[in-house]
């Protein structure tokens, strides 16, 4: 893809973009590269610098209170009580520490109820008002290539029974789609997976219709349970099928504990690392309490009963490929 910029003396010059998907890779300067990321909570307290010393080149950024955080100027007290600082200012620190920020809608207004995870969002009470926000987001960022959108975090039930198909997955993300694509926003798009993320088969057999007539669309699945307690024949089977149908896609998140036993992510991100895939950890955090944190209070790994998680994530962004 390029952009036309008009100069002075009003000839054509044209100008790659620096990010795009091109087939499977995700494309930075003309080159495929490897991204490594860690989800973040940047809106609650700004700044980024300490990634650096993991050489994270992701920060996919929780953004739970889609209503009140503001898209500009300075941090706000919400009406849960929380601050929470401004999307531009939480990009423009990613920035300056060569970052890019994934924004993802995790949350419509900071409450439980509202999480996206698990939700149909054509049957959400606040569906339209979230279109208006995302194409406020998508105006906003339009002319900032390291700001990627997600539209939705883990739609739709792990186990299908909430009426789901194909047809209202492939109905919904083109209609969340559309709402950025109309404000002129080109920049890469992550559309998630079914079964709260995890489930690819959604996209083996919808994405090629899906990708028709759309460009810079990035896929995130989310390796949890469904992918972490496979074994390696499995789990190369799997995303055998994903390269030969040509997809491109990010795992957006993955951690040792979701919703049941402790797993070993190690294998599975190994597997990734080999494949040159990019991948997102849950999450960082400085909390060796919590068994997915990376960081302890002390901001040292976290490897607190956890399979050694905080020590096998950096090792893993260490040693990537990196742009």
């Amino acid at each position: 893809m390029i952009v036309l910029q008009s100069c002075k003396e009003e000839e054509l010059v044209v100008t790659p973009k620096q990010f795009q998907i091109e087939g499977s890779k995700i494309i930075q300067n003309s080159n495929p590269i490897q991204l490594i990321g860690a989800n973040s909570f940047h809106v609650f307290s700004s700044g980024s610098t300490d990634m650096n010393s993991w050489n994270i080149d992701i920060a996919r950024e929780f953004i739970g209170n889609i209503k009140e955080t503001p898209v500009t100027g300075n941090a706000i007290q919400d009406s849960n009580g929380s601050y929470l600082y401004s999307l531009q200012r939480i990009i423009d620190d990613n920035r300056i520490n060569k970052r890019i920020t994934i924004l993802c809608a995790f949350g419509w207004n900071g409450q439980k109820v509202t999480e996206f995870t698990g939700k149909s969002p054509a049957q959400t009470s606040w569906w339209t008002d979230y279109k208006t926000k995302l194409a406020l987001w998508a105006t906003q960022f339009k002319d900032q290539e390291d700001v990627w959108i997600e539209v939705w975090n883990e739609p739709y039930r792990f186990d299908r029974a909430d009426g789901f198909t194909d047809t209202v997955w492939m109905s919904d993300m083109s209609e969340l789609v559309t709402t950025v694509r109309a404000t002129g926003n080109t920049n890469i798009l992550i559309i998630p997976c079914a079964e709260q993320g995890q489930d690819e088969s959604i996209i083996i057999n919808k994405g090629a219709d899906f990708l028709k007539n759309k460009t810079n669309i990035l896929f995130d699945i989310h390796a949890y349970e469904k992918w972490l307690l496979d074994d390696e024949i499995t789990i190369n089977n799997r995303l055998d099928a994903l390269k030969k149908a040509n997809l491109p896609i990010i795992f957006g998140e993955t951690a040792p504990l979701n919703a049941g036993a402790l797993m070993n992510p190690k294998l599975f991100l190994d597997i990734i690392y080999n494949r040159s895939l990019s991948v997102c950890a849950w999450v960082w955090k400085n909390d060796e309490n919590d068994t997915d944190a990376l960081l302890t209070k002390a901001g040292l790994p976290n490897d607190n009963n956890n399979n050694n998680w905080g020590t096998t994530f950096k090792n893993l962004s260490l040693r990537a490929r990196k742009p």
